[in-house]
C-alpha cells in the first residue's frame, strides 16, 4: 500500500531532538553501552595491566645491564643494587658478565611471555567486539527497525538505514577498542610511566613533562574542528548508498529505458562527493599527527639536555638516564596515540548519534498493556469520522465513516492518490488515525492485541515482496507451521499450483532476490497464496490483480471471490466485474466518501460512479482499437447523461 511522498512529511520530532544531543551525552550512552560488557573489558584491561608491567620490568633491566658495565670499565663509578633481590642471584661485582648475561635472558623470557600476552588480547578484543559487541548491537538495531511504524520509514532512505545497520554500528564498535579500552590503557600507562620518572628524578621529570599540556590543548581543537567533517560524511555516504541501491533494485527499468549511462553518471556524481569531501576531511586530520610528534620531541631535546647534566653531576647513573629515556618515548607514543584516540572518537561520536537516533525513535504503533484478545473475530469493521494524513497538516482521509457487516464484500474505488490504499493501511494499523477510531467488532482496533489483529488479516499489496528462499517457504511465510498439503492447497485457491509445479525443484525452488525470476503475475498470486493460507477473518487486497492478465485475473478472482465466503473483505479496485460482486461500493474522491451503495444502486444514481464506469469504457474501446492499454481516469469525472454500458460478467 503505498503511503504517500516522502517529501510531504516532516521528521520525526524524536530525530529532531535527537540531533541535537551534543557530546557528552553521546559518550555517557557509549559508557553506559560499553558497561554491558564490563566482565569482558576487565579481563582484556587485565592483559595490558600484566603486558605494561613486564615492558616496564624490560626496560628496568636493561638500565640496571647499562649500569653494570659501566662500572666494569671504570671500577670507580658506584656499582648498582640490583632491585627486588636480584642481588642474591647474580654477584655483580665478582661475576659482571655473568650477571648480564642473566639479565638478558631473564629480558627474552619477559618478551616472550609478553609475545604469549599480545596473542591473548588480540583474541579477547577480537571477540569482544566482534562477536558480542557488534552482533548484539546490529540487533537490536534490526529489532527496533522490525517495530517502528511506516511512518519511521517514510521519513528515513533506505540507504541511510542500511549505512546505520552496517557502517554506523561499526563506528560505535571503534569506541570501544579504539577510544574507551584505549584511553584506559593510555592513563593507565601515563600514570605508571610518570610515577616511575617521578621516582627516578622529579625535577628533570617537570622539565621533560612540560609540553604536555599543549598536547591536550590541540587535541581538544581539533575534536570541534574535525567533527563537523565527519557527520558530513556519513550523510554523503548515505546518499551514495541509497543511489548504490536504488540502481540495484531498478536495473530492469535502468536497461529498460537505456539509462545505464545517466545512473552511472549519477552515482558517479555521488561518489565524487564522498571522495572530495574525504581529501578535506583528511587534510584535518592529518595536521594532528605531526603536531603531537613535534611536542613529543620537544620533551625529547628537553631531557637530553637536562638528563646529560645530571649524569655529568652524578645525579642519575646512565642506566637510569636510558631508561627514562625509553619511558619517555613511550609516555610520548601514548600521548601521541591520543591523535588516533580523538579522531576515533569523533568518527565514533557520529556513528553512534546516527543509531541511537534509531533506538530512541519511540515505537508508535503498539499494544496496549492490557490488551483485547477476543478468541474469535467476527469481522465487524467500522470507521467513525476518521481522518487521517501522513503530515497531521494535510490530511489524505477526511471524515471517513464506514460500516462493514462480517461476511460482507465492499470495493473501494476512486483516483490515483484519492485514499484507497491509505484506508486500507488503517485496518492492520500500519498507521493510526489523526482523529477518529477504526473498530473491529465494536472495540477500537489501539485496544486489541496489535499482533493478534494482524495475524486474523490476511493483506495483499499492489507490489508484494517475496523473500530469497524457496517458493513453500514464500507461500508459508506468515504460518510458518503450515503443511505441505495446506501450502499447495493455497496455491491452487490462488490459481498458483500449475506454474508452480512447473518449476526446476516445484515448491522447494529458490526465488531469485525480489523473486526476479517470476513474472509479475506469478509473484502477485504466490502473495495471494500467503494470504489465502492463513485462513483469515478479514482479508484486505490493495488491486491484487493488477499485475496479470485478463485470463489468469479472472481465474484469480475466481478463486478470491469463493475464499472471502464467510469472510469479511475490502477491495480496492476498479474492475466492474468486481464491483458487480460486491456487497457495498464506497466511492473516494480527495479523501472523502462521495458515494456508496451496491452496483447497481450506483449506476441508477448517474453520479460519481457512474461517470468513472463510462470513462472507463471509453478507455476500454480505444485500447481494443490500437492495441495499447491506458488506465482509466478517474480524476474530474462529472455525472453521467445515461448509465453506461456495464463490462460482461
Amino acid at each position: 500500500m503505498s503511503s504517500g511522498s516522502r517529501s510531504d512529511r516532516g521528521a520525526l520530532p524524536a530525530l529532531e531532538a535527537a540531533r541535537s544531543r551534543g557530546g557528552r551525552s553521546l559518550l555517557l550512552r557509549l559508557l553506559g553501552l560499553s558497561w554491558a560488557y564490563r566482565g569482558r573489558v576487565a579481563r582484556v584491561l587485565g592483559y595490558q595491566i600484566v603486558l605494561l608491567s613486564l615492558g616496564l620490568a624490560g626496560l628496568g633491566l636493561t638500565g640496571l645491564a647499562i649500569d653494570i658495565l659501566r662500572h666494569r670499565l671504570d671500577p670507580s663509578i658506584r656499582a648498582p643494587v640490583p632491585p627486588l633481590g636480584l642481588g642474591r642471584l647474580v654477584d655483580v661485582e665478582r661475576e659482571p658478565m655473568a650477571a648480564v648475561l642473566s639479565i638478558g635472558g631473564a629480558i627474552l623470557a619477559m618478551a616472550a611471555a609478553r609475545a604469549v600476552l599480545n596473542y591473548g588480547y588480540a583474541l579477547s578484543v577480537g571477540h569482544l567486539v566482534h562477536m558480542e559487541i557488534v552482533p548484539d548491537l546490529r540487533a537490536r538495531v534490526y529489532d527496533k527497525l522490525q517495530r517502528l511504524s511506516f511512518r519511521f520509514f517514510d521519513v528515513n532512505t533506505s540507504g541511510s538505514l542500511i549505512n546505520r545497520v552496517t557502517g554506523d554500528v561499526q563506528l560505535v564498535r571503534s569506541f570501544v577498542d579504539g577510544v574507551l579500552l584505549q584511553s584506559v590503557i593510555m592513563v593507565l600507562s601515563l600514570a605508571v610511566y610518570v610515577a616511575y620518572m617521578l621516582r627516578t628524578h622529579a625535577l628533570l621529570t617537570v622539565v621533560c613533562l612540560a609540553p604536555t599540556p599543549l598536547l591536550w590543548i590541540a587535541s581538544t581543537l581539533f575534536a570541534r574542528w574535525v567533527r563537523p567533517a565527519y557527520l558530513q560524511n556519513r550523510e554523503l555516504v548515505d546518499r551514495m548508498v541509497l543511489s548504490f541501491s536504488e540502481g540495484l533494485q531498478g536495473i530492469q527499468v535502468i536497461k529498460g529505458l537505456g539509462r545505464e549511462r545517466e545512473a552511472h553518471r549519477r552515482f558517479d556524481e555521488r561518489n565524487r562527493e564522498v571522495r572530495e569531501q574525504q581529501q578535506g576531511t583528511f587534510r584535518k586530520v592529518s595536521v594532528l599527527s605531526p603536531t603531537i610528534d613535534l611536542l613529543g620531541q620537544l620533551s625529547l631535546v628537553l631531557l637530553l639536555g637536562m638528563g646529560g647534566l645530571l649524569v655529568t653531576r652524578d645525579r642519575i647513573t646512565l642506566g637510569q638516564l636510558v631508561v627514562f629515556a625509553g619511558i619517555l618515548q613511550q609516555f610520548s607514543g601514548q600521548i601521541a596515540s591520543m591523535a588516533t584516540i580523538v579522531n576515533t572518537a569523533q568518527q565514533s561520536f557520529i556513528g553512534a548519534r546516527r543509531v541511537f537516533e534509531v533506538l530512541d525513535t519511540p515505537v508508535e504503533i503498539t499494544s496496549p498493556e492490557a490488551p483485547e484478545r477476543p478468541a474469535h473475530a467476527e469481522g465487524r469493521l467500522v470507521f467513525e469520522r476518521v481522518t487521517f494524513g501522513y503530515d497531521p497538516a494535510r490530511p489524505v482521509l477526511h471524515e471517513v465513516d464506514l460500516d462493514v457487516a462480517p461476511g460482507q464484500f465492499v470495493a473501494v474505488i476512486g483516483s490515483t492518490g484519492a485514499g484507497k490504499s491509505t484506508l486500507l493501511s488503517l485496518i492492520p494499523r500500519f498507521y493510526d488515525p489523526t482523529s477518529g477510531r477504526v473498530l473491529l467488532d465494536g472495540v477500537d482496533l489501539r485496544r486489541h492485541d496489535l499482533d493478534l489483529i494482524r495475524r486474523r488479516m490476511g493483506v495483499v499489496f499492489q507490489d508484494n515482496f517475496l523473500f530469497s528462499n524457496t517458493v513453500a517457504a514464500n507461500i508459508a511465510f506468515g504460518a510458518p507451521h503450515a503443511t505441505r498439503e495446506q501450502i499447495e492447497r493455497a496455491a491452487v485457491i490462488a490459481r498458483a499450483h500449475e506454474f508452480i509445479r512447473e518449476l526446476p525443484e516445484g515448491y522447494d525452488t529458490e526465488l531469485g532476490e525480489s523473486a526476479v525470476n517470476l513474472s509479475g503475475g506469478q509473484r502477485q498470486r504466490l502473495a495471494i497464496a500467503r494470504a489465502v493460507l492463513l485462513d483469515p477473518p478479514l482479508l484486505l487486497l490493495d488491486d491484487p490483480t493488477a499485475a496479470v492478465d485478463a485470463r489468469t485475473e479472472r481465474e484469480i478472482l475466481d478463486a478470491i471471490l469463493s475464499a472471502t465466503r464467510g469472510r469479511t473483505t475490502i477491495m480496492a479496485t476498479h474492475r466492474a466485474h468486481l464491483l458487480r460482486r460486491a456487497d457495498q461500493v464506497i466511492v473516494l474522491d480527495r479523501g472523502r466518501v462521495v458515494e456508496r451503495g451496491t452496483h447497481e444502486e450506483l449506476l441508477r444514481g448517474r453520479g460519481h460512479y457512474a461517470s468513472a464506469l463510462s470513462l472507463h469504457d471509453a478507455h476500454a474501446a480505444a485500447a481494443r482499437a490500437d492495441e495499447s492499454p491506458s488506465p482509466p481516469s478517474w480524476r474530474g469525472a462529472r455525472p453521467a447523461a445515461q448509465g453506461p454500458a456495464e463490462e460482461p460478467a
